[in-house]
């Protein structure tokens, strides 16, 4: 709640103009392709070719089928750094395609 007059943090005045604005889903789904990439590193990344997030699965194209059978044995050990990355549980589930 906020009380007229009295100094607000921008990070709640923001927070709260997503959430009225329904902005948060986008959002979530910009930081998730973003922060697959931080999290993937620049290895696993030469070998995507397409990130997207749908409600709150990611979905990650790889070009190399050896490589997507390693990550997909790896997908929750993935989702979990994501997360952590993210700060909060955005992705449910990350499909290797």
């Amino acid at each position: 709640m906020f009380v007229p007059n009295q100094p607000i943090a921008l990070t709640h005045l923001l927070s709260a103009f997503v959430a009225e604005q329904g902005l948060k889903p986008k959002m979530d789904a910009a930081r998730a392709v973003e922060g697959w990439a931080t999290v993937a590193g620049p290895r696993i990344c030469a070998q995507t070719e397409s990130v997207r997030l749908r409600g709150d699965v990611l979905t990650v194209r790889i070009t190399s089928a050896a490589w997507r059978h390693t990550l997909h044995m790896q997908r929750n050990a993935w989702r979990d750094r994501l997360n952590d990355h993210l700060g909060e549980a955005v992705v449910e589930a990350i499909e290797f395609r």
